[in-house]
């Protein structure tokens, strides 16, 4: 009988969303035995049952110390964005156009716009991101960035401005092997000072103008239903197919409609379900994300169809 292992987050995942699961598994494939894990713990019981059987482990983030022999094992891993952006372009998924800045780097604004996105190669929650004129993207030593700034320990980006509305939005669109579990809008709030066009910016660097990361403290969410945006989401996933959960920032151009993906979420910590910062994301806005799409069931489904292609 096939083995299934979900390696648990006590602090990402409730344990409940595992174990409803698990049951759904076993209820409609029967020969398909599931096993849950503890991602901080050896499980030695666990590793000597799974081991006996041909095994896929599952964990929506790296794991730190649980691991079976002879197992094939899909785990998050933190890509960073260039390596991120190379992969989705040999895929066919559309990615803003970018570069790493080095020292010989020079813009042209006649084919990357009046301004540019700049950014860190590996960073967490838009750390590090600001709008600039083209032509005043310069490369900085790393050891000149400020101690807490992720420009000290990997590259920085230029990608071009995506102009997607008077305030930033983007979406949120998360998938479990390519399968979307839930997917949200997220839009700049709106006590900002619009950018009514493209090339709106106030002052140097957008300094006191209109926001270009829309995934504030004070943004709104709503559930997205929008078919385009989820079936890229979908078709971003197959870039990643080692990984098994992923959150897909997409944008679509407010004037020419085009979309898209600016960067995923590969390290997995995106269970938005159950995990404390989704639980506070769905009161604050209230919605409902096991619903939207009946996300425990699109999981099973999910699973037991890696289940049968990996294990056979």
């Amino acid at each position: 009988m096939p083995k299934l292992v979900l390696v648990h987050w006590p602090e990402r995942q409730s344990l409940e969303d595992f174990t409803e699961i698990a049951r759904r598994i076993e209820a409609r494939a029967g020969d398909i035995g599931v096993l849950i894990a503890e991602n901080k713990e050896d499980n030695p019981e666990i590793v000597k049952k799974a081991s006996l059987q041909s095994t896929l482990v599952v964990s929506m983030m790296e794991i730190r110390r649980f691991h079976i022999e002879n197992a094939t094992i899909l785990q998050g891993n933190d890509l960073p964005k260039s390596v991120q952006y190379e992969r989705y372009r040999a895929a066919g998924i559309p990615v803003p156009d970018w570069e790493v800045i080095t020292p010989d780097t020079k813009l042209d604004p006649k084919d990357w716009g009046s301004y540019v996105i700049v950014k860190p190669d590996l960073a967490r929650k838009a750390a590090g991101i600001v709008i600039k004129k083209t032509g005043r993207v310069r490369y900085t030593a790393p050891e000149t960035y400020a101690e807490d700034h992720p420009g000290r320990n990997a590259p920085m980006i230029a990608q071009k401005f995506v102009y997607t509305g008077r305030w930033a939005n983007h979406y949120r669109v998360t998938t479990l092997f390519g399968r979307t579990l839930f997917a949200v809008r997220c839009e700049a709030d709106n006590s900002f000072r619009p950018l009514e066009t493209r090339d709106g910016f106030a002052g140097a660097a957008g300094v006191g103008g209109a926001p270009v990361v829309s995934n504030k403290k004070s943004s709104h969410y709503t559930l997205s239903y929008d078919k385009e945006v989820i079936a890229l989401g979908e078709r971003a996933h197959s870039a990643f197919p080692e990984i098994p959960l992923l959150g897909h920032d997409i944008v679509r151009d407010a004037d020419t409609g085009e979309m898209f993906v600016l960067e995923s979420n590969t390290r997995g910590d995106v269970w938005l379900l159950s995990s404390g910062t989704g639980q506070s994301l769905q009161r604050t806005n209230n919605f409902d994300l096991y619903s939207q799409f009946d996300a425990l069931e699109v999981a099973t489904e999910a699973l037991i169809a890696k289940v049968r292609e990996i294990c056979g």
